[in-house]
């Protein structure tokens, strides 16, 4: 499958676990930070520092792009990236105990 079509159960998400993903990307400490990147960078190569922005600020693509970010896909393409991202963060925090519910 494509990855502009898959969804967040595809990646084995709930609803619920993409909401408090993104919340807690948005409050993420520098350290945390740091992963959140890393992750961007592995799930979403060249569109690594939008995608980025994106999670820990809370903008959406046409946001990013009134604010003058360069992005090299369309929106499609990058929600899509957005939410592969998404799950891999969710994933590994789980996997490094960071998580806490």
């Amino acid at each position: 499958m494509r990855t502009r079509y898959k969804t967040y159960a595809d990646y084995g998400m709930l609803k619920s676990d993409e909401e408090k993903t993104r919340e807690r990307c948005m409050k993420a400490s520098a350290e945390e930070r740091l992963i959140i990147l890393q992750c961007a960078i592995s799930a979403a190569p060249g569109l690594e520092i939008a995608i980025y922005d994106s999670i820990t600020s809370g903008a959406g693509y046409r946001t990013l792009l009134r604010m003058g970010r360069q992005i090299p896909a369309g929106e499609d393409d990058f929600y899509a990236y957005r939410r592969k991202t998404l799950a891999e963060i969710s994933r590994y925090m789980r996997l490094l105990g960071r998580w806490k519910e």
